[in-house]
């Protein structure tokens, strides 16, 4: 659904069938059946209202065609095609469609009502990205879901996160099957120009190119690859107030690297969210499936990567770096610490092998912490690792250099050990 409402209240009595604009008023009763109660979203084609079913006793969401499409023979065969296409698929991630009609006119179709914000509404409230269980906690639902529509022989064709619902008992379910097409029997068919959202659109969609039937579903492959950086990144990959511009974007213009964006992003996800990119529908993955199981790899990966990590503690003060050391392992037990005595030796050190977390001291013989922080993020190989400095008489002053040098957390001798587990733990790519 395009856009929210605020909610309406219900009329007791019902002055009109028909709004002014030729919509069904709010009170309404649809064949005697469904008393429509208030207004829940509205898309390109129809209005969605939450209407109660009086027959069954339950409540449930109907669209209908806004009047304005009713007198054009494509628009009205899509709206039914939107019903017949729900209708073939039957997965706890896809909205049920229940029943069809026509209304004054104006087609409906009523189908299950899901409580619940959709995605974009919740990742407009946020400040952060999510954390990846939290993100794949959706887009394993939604890949079901996108998976169950294929399953059914159709694509959806416009996948973004306003058409996906949380509902309670954190269930996801994928609706708005406005533009889904049934794949029928011809070996070759041109997929429509212009059709779908262009935020989320695939560069073959834009550009009508011929594609076997077999390969139109990795349209929804990539929109879901749209869905996942935005996710992840709480930005498109392409952005433009125009949507010609952002179409050819989509065709032309290589997507940002999602870990450039978000450096907290395990690595694995690059590639996964980039191949699921691909401007050649034959270079991403061949099944929604075969997505959903690059993403759960990829964050087993990383989990893997943190468990095994490599953590430097640079110290001149043996009992502080004996304590780190004690705190970096019960924070990460499979971890490999390294325990060095200067900022020299800890250069040294990042040199010669890779390390996922640097612990330095601010006060170190001959290269200090903020020396030793601005060669680490001088350094390609260590531009990125996770700093955080130790001192017992630094201040805000020095803090606040660090940190526009790179340093990644300030930590105040004597420790706090509950505090610094957790700080060790946060600095690392979360999972």
């Amino acid at each position: 659904m395009a856009k929210d409402h605020q909610q309406e209240t219900a009329p007791t009595a019902v002055a009109a069938v028909v709004t002014r604009d030729g919509m069904p008023a709010l009170g309404a009763i649809i064949e005697g059946v469904y008393r429509l109660d208030r207004v829940i979203g509205e898309g390109a084609m129809g209005i969605v209202y939450l209407a109660h079913d009086l027959r069954l006793e339950r409540d449930v969401a109907l669209k209908v065609i806004h009047p304005s499409y009713v007198q054009t023979p494509d628009a009205a065969s899509r709206f039914l095609y939107e019903a017949r296409t729900m209708a073939r698929v039957r997965h706890e991630n896809v909205v049920e469609i229940y029943a069809f009609g026509n209304h004054a006119g104006s087609p409906y179709f009523v189908m299950e009502y899901v409580p619940g914000p959709h995605v974009e509404k919740i990742l407009r409230t946020r400040r952060d990205p999510m954390s990846i269980d939290e993100g794949l906690g959706l887009l394993e639902q939604v890949c079901r879901g996108v998976s169950a529509i294929h399953a059914a022989g159709t694509v959806h064709r416009d996948l973004k996160w306003t058409n996906v619902i949380v509902g309670p008992g954190f269930r996801v379910a994928v609706t708005d099957l406005g533009l889904a097409r049934v794949l029928d029997r011809p070996a070759h068919e041109l997929l429509e120009s212009f059709s779908g959202t262009p935020a989320y659109m695939a560069p073959e969609v834009v550009t009508g190119r011929p594609l076997p039937v077999s390969m139109h579903a990795r349209a929804d492959v990539y929109s879901l690859g749209v869905m996942t950086f935005e996710l992840f990144t709480l930005r498109l990959p392409f952005i433009s107030d125009d949507s010609d511009e952002m179409m050819k974007l989509h065709v032309n213009e290589p997507p940002p690297i999602p870990s450039e964006l978000r450096p907290e992003l395990p690595a694995a996800f690059d590639a996964v969210i980039l191949k699921a990119l691909s401007k050649d529908p034959a270079d991403r993955y061949p099944s929604v499936a075969a997505l959903r199981e690059a993403l759960l790899a990829a964050r087993e990966e990383s989990q893997r990567a943190r468990r095994q990590a490599r953590v430097l503690i640079a110290d001149d003060d043996a009992d502080f770096a004996k304590l780190a050391a004690d705190l970096v392992r019960h924070a990460l037990p499979s971890a490999e610490v390294e325990v060095v005595a200067d900022g020299s030796a800890a250069l040294a050190a990042c040199d010669e092998r890779s390390f996922a977390l640097a612990i330095i001291d601010l006060d170190m013989p001959g290269m200090n912490g903020i020396e030793l922080t601005a060669a680490l993020r001088g350094e390609a190989k260590t531009r990125r690792m996770p700093i955080l400095v130790a001192t017992a008489t630094g201040g805000a002053p020095d803090w606040r250099l660090l940190s526009s040098l790179g340093a990644d957390g300030f930590v105040v001798k004597p420790v706090d050990t509950l505090a610094f587990v957790a700080q060790v733990r946060r600095a690392l790519p979360s999972t």
